[in-house]
């Protein structure tokens, strides 16, 4: 059986590096998986060699069949695997300048990963604010394999830890609203130095470009007109027609039967 292709995208899509920086968080990624792959250090030889100094940058047709071939690795088993809902779920995110990076892990295996551009206006929130996008984008987008389960959240911005156990008002205004979109998730976001979120961190660079503004638009006013309606103030009589109406509604009616 092959992988859901969106689950897999963010790597199959993955630019070949421009510089040694680039390539050297590229091979991080891949060394983190390697405990899953035995035979990586010969795999990756024609890669690595382009991080020692005395050797002048190339991409030739060996290192782009050697890129493209690692990207297959670890998008395939053994490294990527299939959900099991009976086992502890991982979420590891990341945030960069432009992008954010997540990736569903089960028992350290990768199970999707997931990358998107922020937009002009995501670009300018202040780092924390950035790093609980990330939170959020990973959250909805591993949606149907997180909600109900416990989900321990990996984040390399330290602050977070204690602002997500706080009470909601405490937050600034934006973090809140952050917050009110993962209100219906049980998580735990724990803190790892960014040094070792290589996966999370190099999908955040390599980003997936997305046009996200209508989406996030949309959610910001869906959650404002639903905090909105669920905090209106009710009188008893108004509650009371509002019962009456509904007794006389058939369909409501017919709906009421099925749900109870």
């Amino acid at each position: 059986m092959k992988p859901d292709p969106d689950k897999i995208e963010a790597v199959t899509q993955l630019p070949k590096p421009k510089s040694r920086k680039d390539l050297e968080r590229f091979l991080g990624m891949i060394q983190y998986l390697g405990k899953f792959l035995p035979d990586l250090s010969q795999e990756s030889a024609p890669l690595r060699v382009l991080l020692r100094k005395e050797i002048e940058w190339h991409w030739d047709t060996e290192q782009e069949q050697c890129f493209q071939r690692l990207k297959e690795l670890a998008t395939k088993a053994p490294v990527l695997r299939y959900f099991d809902i009976d086992k502890p779920v991982k979420i590891s995110v990341d945030a960069s300048q432009k992008g954010l990076g997540a990736v569903l892990l089960q028992e350290e295996h990768p199970v999707a990963y997931a990358s998107r551009s922020l937009t002009p206006t995501q670009q300018g929130y202040a780092q924390i604010e950035k790093e609980m996008l990330a939170i959020v984008y990973g959250c909805e987008k591993f949606h149907q394999y997180i909600y109900g389960k416990e989900v321990l959240v990996e984040s390399d911005h330290k602050p977070l830890e204690a602002i997500v156990r706080k009470p909601l008002v405490s937050a600034p205004p934006r973090i809140q609203r952050l917050l009110m979109r993962v209100q219906r998730y049980n998580l735990k976001v724990e803190y790892k130095p960014g040094k070792e979120m290589y996966i999370a961190d190099t999908l955040s660079r390599a980003y997936l470009e997305v046009d996200q503004t209508h989406d996030e638009f949309d959610k910001e006013i869906e959650l404002v007109v639903h905090t909105l309606v669920t905090n209106l103030p009710m009188t008893v009589q108004k509650k009371n027609q509002f019962i009456d109406e509904t007794r006389k509604d058939l369909t409501l009616q017919k709906l009421k039967e099925v749900t109870e």
